[in-house]
């Protein structure tokens, strides 16, 4: 018989959640995808913690927790494992697992016991970790399988999975599946929370669909596939996969380049040659995640090669020509600007278009009145750190297109958004590539990148081993993400 870990009846949480029915069992792995982003954080958060309800109830291991007339907003033994992480970078392994956990008592530390502890519990994953680790020196996967162990420890009765794809790479992620079953023969339960319908199938042993905050189908093994999912998803087949927009990505011959990489070696950087012409839109995919860390961190000018060169136009780029967009990985994080409104975050890289800009408001102004349709109509005096994280991302594309960037480097661009963000940013990639911006992607995964892709670039131990041209694409099965027909 199943043995019940949580089950969520009939909870609504106005505006964000509806009539939410879920029920999840010891030993499985249960995907849930977000066709768009709405209620996804305030379920995770009633998972976690007891917050009040409009109406509903929420069950861990059979016992009532919360319901709608009374919530003691106590917490639930349930760990979250995303790109934050749970551990702390500048202690060791040894501390994190044994010593930061809830009902340690220890009060004289025998490192030597701790560390025989934690190479007993890391055996089976086949892990090369030293004693006394920082965890601060771990690669992500390391991470990954610590965050594990420890959730363990803790006996958590339900394990989040959140946007793993976004911060380990595809090649680590190859190696997922072993782990969660052996967890799950341990008795762990896992809810994998994700964008891309083809992530969540490879792991999960059921999956339910949510929009607009409503559970709108639950998919059993037989019904995990594109067939189904493009029932309920129809939206981005009928505005991607089959208009026109197809058309424009031809292919195109190699010439000397607009932008170029000459023999760069820096850290994990092995000798990458590379050339991208005018107009042209590349990902360059390094499925181990060892390199694009530190080719942005030298785009932006934040260090110096050991060896080689990059080069604009037959220069060295620098981060302050507005001729140049860096867009880093999760952008309406850090590329907005809390202390300012909605259109000066907008016009923040246009003044060398607008001279004057910033002398006079009445200025900036005039130029608002053409933004307020997709913005509203208190973008001269809202702060933008008011709004939702689709609308900042929204700002962030448009202040790039008010730019009017020649080069354009992005990471991991459709990282955590949802399908309804995926088609309109894959629309701002268009209108880029029409207006002639040449375009350098650095993926990790690859979601949703090919679609707006002339080449794909593959790096292995830090070099580029393999291209594809646009027609080839179907011959690279990636892990998680839609191929152009």
């Amino acid at each position: 018989m199943k043995e019940e870990v949580f089950r969520l009846e009939q909870v609504s949480l106005p505006p964000f959640l509806h009539d939410i029915n879920i029920q999840l069992f010891k030993g499985e792995v249960v995907g849930l995808i977000g066709v768009n982003a709405l209620g996804i954080e305030e379920l995770l958060t009633i998972f976690q913690k007891n917050i009040p309800l409009h109406y509903g109830h929420v069950y861990c291991q059979e016992q009532l927790v919360n319901d709608y007339l009374s919530s003691n907003r106590k917490e639930n033994n349930v760990a979250v494992i995303d790109r934050k992480s749970m551990l702390i970078d500048n202690l060791s392994v040894e501390e994190n697992l044994f010593i930061l956990r809830k009902g340690s008592k220890q009060h004289l530390i025998k490192y030597k016991l701790l560390s025989s502890q934690m190479q007993q519990l890391l055996a089976p994953f086949h892990l090369e970790i030293s004693n006394r680790t920082l965890v601060s020196d771990l690669s992500s996967f390391e991470k990954l399988v610590i965050q594990f162990v420890k959730a363990k420890l803790s006996r958590s009765s339900l394990v989040i999975l959140k946007d793993i794809s976004t911060f380990v790479s595809e090649m680590d992620l190859a190696k997922l599946q072993p782990i969660l079953t052996y967890f799950i023969h341990e008795g762990m339960t896992f809810l994998y929370v994700c964008n891309h319908h083809q992530e969540a199938f490879r792991f999960s042993h059921r999956c339910y669909l949510m929009r607009e905050g409503k559970i709108i189908k639950h998919l059993y093994p037989d019904q995990m596939n594109d067939r189904v999912i493009n029932q309920y998803a129809y939206e981005f087949k009928e505005s991607i996969e089959e208009g026109k927009r197809q058309e424009q990505y031809i292919q195109r011959p190699i010439s000397e380049g607009y932008f170029k990489i000459n023999h760069l070696s820096y850290r994990n950087i092995k000798d990458i040659h590379l050339q991208i012409e005018k107009g042209e839109t590349v990902v360059l995919m390094d499925s181990e995640n060892l390199i694009l860390e530190q080719l942005f961190s030298l785009l932006k000018g934040e260090t110096e090669p050991e060896s080689g060169s990059i080069l604009l136009e037959g220069k060295r780029p620098t981060i302050s020509d507005r001729s140049i967009a860096l867009v880093p990985a999760k952008p309406e994080q850090s590329l907005i600007f809390p202390q300012l409104t909605v259109l000066d975050n907008l016009l923040f890289t246009s003044d060398h278009k607008v001279p004057y800009l910033w002398l006079t408001r009445k200025r900036r102004v005039a130029l608002g009145h053409d933004l307020e349709e997709p913005f509203g109509e208190s973008i001269t005096e809202t702060s933008a750190e008011e709004y939702s994280q689709s609308y900042k991302l929204r700002l962030v594309y448009q202040r790039l297109l008010l730019q009017k960037p020649t080069f354009l480097c992005a990471v991991q661009p459709f990282a955590s958004i949802d399908m309804y963000q995926r088609i309109e940013l894959i629309s701002t990639y268009d209108l880029l590539k029409q207006r002639g911006t040449t375009i350098l992607i650095l993926a990790v995964s690859l979601s949703d990148t090919l679609q707006i892709a002339d080449r794909l670039l593959l790096c292995k131990n830090g070099k580029i081993e393999r291209q594809l041209l646009r027609h080839e694409f179907s011959q690279y099965r990636g892990f998680a993400g839609s191929i152009p027909q």
